[in-house]
């Protein structure tokens, strides 16, 4: 009982990975229509089908550095880090498989009767070509190899350094090889390594105590914090079910999706106040939701309305410099910062403009183009505002004293 007690973090990896396979398994046999996925330079690499040896050593490497930091390492820091790392790119691979149904087309006619081409014939009859964005074997091994060689115990041993850091480098060569990912594939998986690798092991670690007193069982499980959740899946639901079945077959639902995100939005603010359940995590989920709301609104739009597209790549840069900016807020400052009016207006807009496309009766696209640069405008409005009250939390500029203000001016007009 004593081990099962010390022991109930590991419970997470059976748990996640039920999920997980669960999840997987019914995007795979979705039979929905994939974007496929190719470039020019996978045209140029050649099909190698020794590269099979490695892309199987995968599945040992992974199974390995997960057993050896759940049971070998004395570090219960470097098992969240990687087990965190694993959990975020897994997850983020499941929603893009969702919302983006994906695949390829590189897979050449195998001839021969060799053990190796037989090995990759095996492969492609039980792994299709499908939900491959980002590649999950580039993903997992990347992520085990920096583990790896971030652990002490594992850095004194110089041969087994090295040997994890070819054997990662010949799995990411092996994808490419055996037609299995595209290039794409990879460099995505690599890009969010690094993204996972600056969260989990420089700014998490920097900022451990600041977030330990933000990140608590009040803080956390509040009910307002729960609708914020339910809206978030909202959107990556409203995104999936557009990417999937189109508006025209599933107009009502989308529709019904936007109202009650809508009123979300009202009620997780509404109860905060009445039940004085507002959190700091409550002010940073809040705007997330609303925001993974809004993009997923435009994304959907631009694939049907020409000015959708250049106010969608707008929102991207504007919620960019938002994401730096009160990140710096919370961790630079004392300062406590949340949504102000001007954001709430422009989440407003964009759900009004939404209904009114979506759930409208054929609106005509001049009309809908003046909606979504109305929508554009007040995103622009509410930008400048949070750039100026962004100067005044970290200390560019001196926050105005209104009351003194007022204060003088009264003095100098004394009313009569």
């Amino acid at each position: 009982m004593n081990w099962l007690k010390k022991s109930k973090h590991i419970w997470i990896i059976p748990a996640y990975g039920v999920f997980y396979m669960i999840a997987f398994m019914l995007m795979e046999s979705s039979g929905a229509k994939t974007h496929l996925i190719h470039s020019l330079v996978d045209d140029k690499i050649p099909f190698c089908e020794y590269f099979i040896i490695p892309y199987v050593i995968w599945y040992f490497f992974l199974l390995g550095s997960v057993l050896y930091f759940t049971f070998a390492c004395s570090s219960n820091k470097e098992y969240y880090q990687f087990l965190g790392t694993l959990g975020v790119g897994m997850t983020l691979f499941l929603i893009v498989s969702y919302v983006y149904p994906n695949g390829q087309n590189l897979r050449p006619e195998l001839t021969g009767d060799s053990l190796f081409i037989q090995a990759v014939q095996f492969l492609y009859k039980i792994d299709t070509p499908t939900n491959i964005f980002p590649s999950m074997h580039v993903f997992n091994a990347t992520a085990s190899c920096v583990a790896l060689l971030q652990n002490r115990q594992c850095r004194k041993h110089k041969i087994f350094s090295a040997g994890v850091l070819v054997l990662t480098i010949s799995i990411i060569l092996s994808t490419m090889f055996l037609k299995q990912h595209s290039v794409a594939d990879v460099l995505t998986a690599l890009i969010l390594n690094i993204i996972c690798y600056q969260v989990f092991y420089r700014i998490i670690p920097m900022n451990q105590e600041k977030l330990g007193r933000i990140l608590t069982r009040k803080e956390i499980f509040t009910l307002p914090n729960a609708i914020s959740i339910a809206r978030l899946a909202m959107a990556i639901l409203f995104l999936g079910i557009f990417q999937r079945q189109g508006i025209k077959d599933q107009k009502t639902l989308l529709s019904l999706l936007l109202i009650a995100a809508a009123a979300t939005d009202f009620l997780d603010g509404k109860i905060a106040r009445i039940f004085r359940q507002e959190s700091s995590v409550g002010r940073i989920l809040d705007p997330v939701a609303d925001k993974a709301m809004q993009g997923a609104i435009l994304i959907c739009l631009s694939f049907h309305y020409t000015l959708a597209k250049p106010v969608l790549i707008f929102f991207l840069i504007k919620e960019a410099y938002m994401l730096v900016s009160g990140w710096r807020v919370l961790t630079e400052t004392s300062e406590e910062w949340s949504a102000q009016w001007h954001g709430k207006l422009n989440t407003a807009v964009s759900y009004a403009v939404a209904i009114i496309i979506f759930a409208g009766p054929g609106i005509p696209r001049a009309t809908a183009d003046i909606l979504i640069g109305a929508g554009a405008v007040c995103m622009a409005m509410s930008l400048l505002m949070y750039i100026d009250e962004f100067r005044v939390l970290l200390g560019r500029v001196k926050r105005p004293n209104r009351r003194k203000v007022a204060e003088r001016v009264r003095g100098e007009n004394p009313v009569p």
